[in-house]
């Protein structure tokens, strides 16, 4: 070794090593998992959007194979939706599970847009009885004004109490 040349670190002792093809990253300490902040509450909530992606997954499926005239009341309590409202909450459930658990810096954006369109949608099934095509029942309201409720509280915190934004001092 020449004095021009840096010392290769050993495998694994270094946070700034590049791991070869071969290596594996060293697992870590209690320490250093002690010391990981945990996820704000809004990430948590962009990922229990994966309930509506179930949801709707499973509603969808039964609809392919029952039909898309199938009767929503037909399903057992919890999953009487029609194919619309299936589609819906799949789509969303399918957002929020992405952003919840890869893009989680999004969560803030994600969390506000979901309760402000299921506002819209409580509110229009509560106050028309029909939400943009979507029949829903009681439960479903009820249903539907708690997940508002918990998604206005989780955005508007975080977007209050962000960390991100710039200091005064450099």
């Amino acid at each position: 070794m020449t004095g021009d040349q840096p010392a290769k670190s050993e495998s694994g002792s270094g946070s700034d090593s590049k791991l070869g093809p071969d290596e594996e990253r060293r697992a870590p300490t209690d320490e250093e998992l002690d010391a990981t902040p945990p996820l704000p509450l809004v990430v948590w909530a962009a990922r229990c959007a994966s309930y509506f992606l179930a949801l709707g997954g499973i509603m969808l499926v039964s609809y392919a194979v029952y039909g898309f005239d199938a009767d929503p009341n037909s399903f057992p309590p919890g999953f009487r939706l029609n194919p619309l409202q299936a589609a819906v909450n799949f789509v969303w459930g399918l957002a929020g599970t992405l952003i919840g658990f890869f893009r989680p810096r999004n969560a803030i954006a994600f969390v506000l847009a979901f309760a402000a369109f299921y506002t819209v949608i409580a509110g229009f099934g509560t106050f028309e009885g029909s939400a943009l095509g979507m029949h829903l029942g009681t439960p479903a309201k009820i249903f539907y004004w708690v997940v508002v409720a918990f998604a206005w509280a989780a955005g508007l915190y975080a977007l209050l109490n962000r960390t991100d934004q710039p200091s005064d001092q450099p």
